[in-house]
């Protein structure tokens, strides 16, 4: 019985002992560090809509090209094709809106368009001066219609465009308010 006893001790230890090894012995897997991502190269936003999965708004990289663009957002069917023919290859720019509408056989025709006014602003995408409309003009943060209105008369009157400067000539724009509009705008 004593025998039985020491022996039940002796595994009852080997028991204990074994994790309590194992647990402090250093691995020699080397883990990787963690690391996270920031892309500081992004240089504008790509909007994405239509038949994709996950339709949104994406930083875009220098060279980007459309079927990159297209293919952050997960398109619903795989693409053999794109209608017009040869946009897969056009470089996307800042403030590009693609909207992807799939066709018969694996073929997807992409519409460009501009990403919106409000959501330009909220990005920091610059706003085109002679691409706007009178609504467009109204959503930047110190402008109201009757100045939209002013502008976009200005712009009229003046062949349909007109510089970013020109807003100084405006009745209602001054010098400070300016310096804050000129701030939403590209610069030729």
């Amino acid at each position: 019985m004593v025998q039985c006893d020491r022996i039940i001790i002796i595994l009852l230890a080997v028991i204990i002992t074994v994790p309590v090894v194992i647990k402090s012995r250093q691995s020699r897997i080397v883990p990787a560090s963690a690391a996270f991502v920031v892309s500081s190269t992004s240089r504008g936003y790509v909007q994405v809509s239509g038949d994709v999965r996950h339709p949104g708004i994406y930083p875009i990289s220098a060279n980007m090209l459309t079927i990159d663009a297209i293919k952050m957002a997960k398109p619903l069917k795989p693409i053999t094709g794109l209608i017009p023919h040869g946009c897969e290859t056009f470089v996307v720019s800042n403030g590009t809106g693609i909207r992807v509408a799939n066709k018969s056989g694996g073929v997807s025709e992409v519409f460009f368009e501009s990403i919106s006014t409000v959501q330009r602003i909220v990005l920091g995408v610059p706003l085109d001066i002679n691409a706007m409309t009178l609504a467009d003009f109204d959503r930047i943060p110190g402008v109201g219609p009757v100045l939209a209105k002013r502008i976009i008369e200005y712009r009229q009157i003046n062949g349909g465009r007109m510089g970013v400067e020109a807003l100084l000539l405006i009745d209602g724009i001054g010098e400070k308010k300016y310096i804050i509009l000129s701030k939403y705008f590209n610069r030729p």
